[in-house]
Formats: structure tokens, sequence, C-alpha cells
């Protein structure tokens, strides 16, 4: 039997996606988009949120992940922003007043909060979802074993996230299944109600197998075994220049701390 040693070879190797921003350490990724995230909540201005927004997309479109970015962050955008806008301009009281309706009273103060706050809060989500669609749960976990992190709280996590996704997918089977048999899925609220509460028995019992299944692999892979853990994947070594480019975003993120704090 004729062996693919290249396929084999292929782990030995490390894991690119020849792209500038996909192919930087998960750490350096965290550490710049933490920074982004941070700059509107010491500046405080709308005008910066909104520059910080329209960077997330792109750096989404420099690293290939714009729709994936887009899809997500567009909705959560508006339905978050709009709900914090709409709340902070209703109940903020001013004396500069624009608007009455019925006992509401909309001011230029609650307006103006409420567009730095809303603002505020969507671009720190910003920093969650770009983080989250371009970067792989796996190699955040594998960078924080390396660095000391016990490989039994990383999998706690990974394991943790993964089984969101699994849920997801069987709920969608399951509904799908419920459609096959004639059950109304779709229309009106009340029917969606009603098909929801059936999934739930599938879904529980489909959770605790695969439960069941991960422990077993876990025994029969050693996964409490004293020793060293080997990996299949391996990441891109840290080169220089992204070190460098790294100290010299976060001196100049302390530089822009220091002055706003000085200044």
């Amino acid at each position: 039997m004729k062996m693919d040693y290249e396929f084999i070879n292929s782990f030995k190797k490390p894991q690119v996606q020849n792209n500038w921003f996909l192919d930087l350490n998960p750490l350096s990724k965290l550490n710049i988009i933490l920074i982004l995230a941070i700059i509107p909540i010491v500046v405080k201005r709308w005008e910066v949120s909104v520059v910080i927004i329209l960077f997330y997309f792109l750096i989404a479109a420099a690293s290939s992940r714009l729709k994936q970015f887009s899809k997500v962050y567009v909705r959560l955008a508006l339905l978050i922003g709009s709900l914090l806008f709409i709340m902070r301009a209703m109940f903020i009281p001013g004396e500069d007043v624009l608007m009455k309706i019925g006992f509401l009273t909309i001011t230029q103060e609650g307006v103006d909060h409420g567009l730095q706050f809303a603002t505020l809060v969507v671009a720190i989500c910003g920093a969650l979802v770009l983080y989250s669609v371009a970067t792989q749960a796996r190699d955040l976990m594998l960078v924080l074993e390396k660095k000391g992190v016990p490989h039994t709280a990383t999998y706690v996590i990974l394991s943790s996230l993964q089984s969101i996704i699994d849920l997801g997918n069987m709920s969608k089977l399951i509904m799908e299944s419920q459609k096959a048999r004639g059950i109304e899925t779709e229309g009106k609220v009340t029917n969606r109600i009603k098909s929801f509460f059936p999934i739930l028995g599938p879904l529980f019992l489909g959770a605790i197998s695969n439960s069941e299944e991960k422990a077993i692999a876990m025994d029969a892979r050693a996964f409490y075994a004293p020793g060293k853990n080997t990996h299949l994947r391996e990441l891109r070594p840290v080169s220089l220049s992204e070190k460098s480019v790294l100290i010299l975003i976060n001196l100049v993120f302390v530089g822009f701390i220091v002055w706003r704090v000085v200044g």
C-alpha cells in the first residue's frame, strides 16, 4: 500500500493561509484588535468610533473575510446600535428639547449621548466579531497551551465553543426533519413556538450522546496521561518583523494614552 508522504509531512509544516492578517499569531491579532477596541473607550467621541468601525471593514476586506464579517456584524450593529440609541435618546434628560412624545422628552443632550454610547458599544462588538472571523479557536487554544495554559483548560474552552456550533447544526437538522414529517415550522409566531418545543428532547439527547462519545475518545487518546502533548497542527513562528511592528504599535498606543491623560 502506497502512503501519501506529502500529506503526512504537511502536518509538520506551519499552517498558513497566505494572508498577512490571517497568518499573524493569534495573540498578535488579539493585541491589535484590543487596541482598536480600547481607542473609542479612551477618546469617547462618536466620530472616532465610526472611524474604527470603518477600519474593521478595511481589515476584513484585506483578510478576505469581508462577507463573513459583514453578515454577522451589520445585523448585530443595527440591532444593538439602534436599541441603545433609542433608549439613551429618550431617557437622558437635557435642556435643549427637540421633541415631545407623550410623557417622553427627546433632548439634544440625549441624542448626543445616545449616538456616542451606541457607536462605542458597536465598535467594541466589532472587535469581537472581527477576531472571531479572522482567528480559528483551535489556533488560539494551541498558542495559549504553548504559553503554559493547561491543556485541560484549553480543551474545555474549545469544546464549549464547538458544542455551540454542533447544537446549532443539530437544531437545524431536527427542524428539517420535522418539516419533512409535515409539522408546520414556518409562518406565524405561534406555529414557530409550537414547533420549537418538540426539538428540545432530541437536541438534549444528542448533546448527551456527543458528550459520551467525546469522553470515550479522550480516554482512547490518553488525554489525562502525564507527559508533553503532541499536536497535529503547527503555527508559523512569530517573525522578527511581526514582533517589531507589534512593539511599535504598542508604544504608539501607550504614548497616545499618556497624551490623553496628560492633555
